[in-house]
């Protein structure tokens, strides 16, 4: 991606947040992450957060195109019988 050349303020702001975007996402990020404690409590909190990057890795697997017996094979080692 391309930065934008130095100009006016909404420029500058948007080369900024181009540099920093780990920086930026993880604040935002850390933000409401902080405000659903502050709403929800520590263990909702937290089960959101589960909840949520589940969700996530589930969903990156299958853009990969790999089967959920894959991911599950993966995940769980084999169990001798």
């Amino acid at each position: 991606m391309e930065l934008p050349r130095e100009g006016s303020t909404r420029d500058e702001l948007l080369r900024m947040l181009i540099q920093h975007r780990g920086k930026v996402l993880g604040s935002i990020f850390g933000f409401i992450v902080g405000l659903v404690v502050i709403f929800y409590g520590w263990f909702d909190a937290i089960s959101l957060v589960i909840c949520v990057s589940s969700g996530y890795f589930i969903g990156r697997q299958l853009d990969r195109h790999e089967s959920f017996k894959e991911l599950l094979e993966r995940l769980l080692p084999p169990t001798e019988r």
